[in-house]
């Protein structure tokens, strides 16, 4: 993975921790759970959305998702 998009993405991480008024790894956790559901769905739309992710595991980070969401929203700019 990217170096620079890595730690962008891990300092969008804190921003939001900061702005909710909790910690990084709050945010973390939030996002794996919310990821874990997604990757568990049986919709076609959303099985595709996620088989679309990079990532190096099974489960992709927060980081992986961020990099590769902001990738498809710079696309669509």
């Amino acid at each position: 993975m990217n170096t620079k998009k890595r730690r962008i993405a891990e300092k969008a991480i804190i921003k939001i921790a900061e702005r909710e008024g909790v910690t990084p790894e709050y945010v973390r956790k939030q996002m794996q759970i919310a990821m874990i559901n997604g990757l568990c769905s049986t919709d076609p739309k959303i099985k595709a959305f996620w088989d679309s992710v990079p990532r190096e595991t099974d489960i992709p980070t927060p980081e992986e998702l961020i990099i590769h969401v902001s990738g498809m929203i710079k696309g669509k700019g």
